[in-house]
């Protein structure tokens, strides 16, 4: 059981890490390029954040499945939960602004310091 959990947390870790390096992507051509904010956008952002959720449940199911418990236990779920709450963060802000321009700069500074979290936790 445990090898299961940890191929399903590495894949879902990876995966949300490609998915949040493609929305930093988008989000800084978005930029540079001066595009509007679009519907596309908004869903790309809401699945990164429902993504992000879900692997830090399954980061909290491998870490307490984990048999020797010690500080990088803490460490990790701290991390975890730092990056959600900063992509959190970031996708509310962003709704909250008027211009395409702020809302895609919010959506970059907030989903890339989640993203350091989530690199900097393993």
């Amino acid at each position: 059981m445990y090898s299961t959990t940890e191929t399903i947390f590495y894949f879902w870790k990876n995966f949300v890490q490609i998915v949040l390096i493609m929305i930093l992507i988008l989000s800084t051509l978005n930029i540079l390029l001066d595009k509007k904010y679009k519907a596309l956008n908004f869903r790309i952002n809401t699945f990164g954040l429902i993504i992000s959720f879900i692997q830090f449940v399954i980061s909290l199911i491998f870490i307490f499945l984990r048999i020797n418990i010690n500080f990088d236990l803490f460490k990790n779920i701290v991390l975890s939960f730092l990056a959600i709450v900063f992509i959190f963060i970031g996708w509310s802000l962003h709704s909250l602004q008027n211009t395409s321009r702020k809302k895609h700069f919010r959506i970059f500074i907030f989903y890339l310091a989640g993203l350091l979290f989530i690199f900097f936790r393993d």
